[in-house]
């Protein structure tokens, strides 16, 4: 950089006053050339970036970008925040009026500490990646048909992909995961390599018999010409095993008349609005040369003000309360109803291995249905010893004894 003054100089007076114009006319009030702090607002209008620190309190902003040139009224708006000591979030606005609120000032897509992304929603749901308006996920719209989702090693080798489907999801028992179908094929899952679960047998829904009482695990039943269960031998018409740990269970139709599961109607919690504080910044002073700067306060919260906030945030906490507790009585509601209905079925083993409630057999054995009073039991008969009327009632063959005694069998197919 070359020297702005020399020895023998014969104009220092008009390089001054070059050096002085060019100061007053600003700003010169910007920013600290090397370290130092600034002490109040930045302001840097269309697009805008706007500083502030109020303390080391949750939800206050201390940087924001706008594009705009008017402070407080940012058509779109990136915000970060403190969260409460060292944690800082991120919030997108999309909107002409500024919210205050709580950790991020009613941010419509949020960046949270943790790591999860929130749009539409100002709550982090913890271990949910994507929070969407209170419920975790997204939906994308289009067609049936359309790929929604598509994870792998890379494009040509995805190991899952979700394609969209308008089949309903029958989603009254509570479950880990549902899946839909394909409305013209009625398919839900194709899987290229096997299927692996921790259960031993198919089972089946079926309705029990208005007579037939509680069935254990284990326990022989007869099937009606109903198709019922009964634990009854005169209305038996063939007989099975009930389920212990299936692997696959058919025939879950048995609560469509009570509808699906409610969904939750109550959503986040109201979020508290912090106390908007007096904002003080420097603005030009028209009519003044050199420029001179005054401060500026915009006022914060009158106390007035203050208490109709608190008063609107305590009438939303209440009805979101009210609703809370709406969506906690139709749970109930559908719970009971829900068991009701369960009591009307079981699940009864149609292939695989399963045990049975049947001491002293061997391996090899065949397990025969036989009376037991009224209701029904079963005895082991040797494979040699066995008749055919008794082969074709058997409802399995022995495979190996559990350590309670009972054994446990690969149910026969009829």
């Amino acid at each position: 950089m070359a020297l702005k003054f020399t020895a023998g100089m014969k104009n220092v007076v008009e390089v001054l006053n070059q050096m002085w114009d060019a100061f007053a006319a600003g700003p010169y009030n910007a920013l600290p050339l090397t370290g130092g702090t600034v002490t109040g607002p930045v302001n840097i209008n269309s697009p805008s970036i706007y500083g502030r620190y109020n303390g080391n309190a949750a939800g206050n902003a201390y940087l924001s970008m706008a594009f705009s040139s008017v402070t407080y009224a940012f058509i779109g708006q990136a915000t970060a925040t403190t969260g409460g000591g060292v944690d800082v979030d991120m919030g997108i606005r999309a909107e002409n009026t500024l919210i205050f609120g709580a950790g991020g000032f009613g941010a419509k897509m949020k960046l949270f500490p943790s790591g999860n992304l929130g749009v539409g929603t100002s709550s982090d749901s913890g271990a949910d990646r994507l929070q969407v308006a209170g419920m975790a996920g997204f939906f994308p719209g289009g067609l049936q048909g359309q790929r929604l989702i598509r994870a792998g090693v890379s494009p040509e080798y995805p190991s899952v992909v979700a394609w969209a489907g308008n089949g309903v999801i029958p989603s009254q028992g509570a479950t880990v995961l549902s899946v839909g179908k394909n409305s013209v094929t009625d398919r839900g899952i194709d899987v290229m390599g096997t299927v692996n679960t921790m259960g031993n047998d198919y089972a089946e829904y079926i309705v029990k018999s208005a007579a037939c009482g509680p069935v254990e695990k284990g326990q022989i039943v007869g099937i009606t010409a109903e198709n019922t269960i009964t634990d009854q031998w005169a209305p038996a018409v063939m007989f099975a095993i009930k389920s212990t740990l299936p692997s696959f269970v058919g025939g879950d139709t048995w609560a469509s008349s009570i509808g699906p599961r409610p969904d939750p109607q109550a959503g986040p919690a109201p979020v508290q609005p912090p106390r908007r504080l007096d904002v003080t910044e420097q603005q030009p002073l028209p009519g003044t040369n050199p420029q001179e700067y005054h401060d500026v306060v915009t006022p914060g919260d009158t106390d007035a003000e203050w208490a109709v906030k608190q008063a609107a945030y305590a009438a939303a906490l209440a009805v979101h309360a009210a609703a809370v507790q709406q969506d906690a009585k139709a749970m109930a509601t559908f719970e009971a109803a829900l068991e009701i209905e369960r009591q009307k079925v079981d699940r009864i083993a149609i292939a695989g291995r399963v045990p049975v409630n049947v001491l002293g057999a061997q391996p090899g054995d065949y397990i025969v249905p036989v009376h037991d009073g009224e209701g029904i039991a079963g005895i082991a008969v040797h494979a040699d010893d066995i008749t055919m009327p008794q082969y074709l009632r058997a409802v399995g063959r022995v495979i190996s004894i559990e350590p309670d005694g009972r054994a446990y069998v690969m149910v026969k197919a009829v």
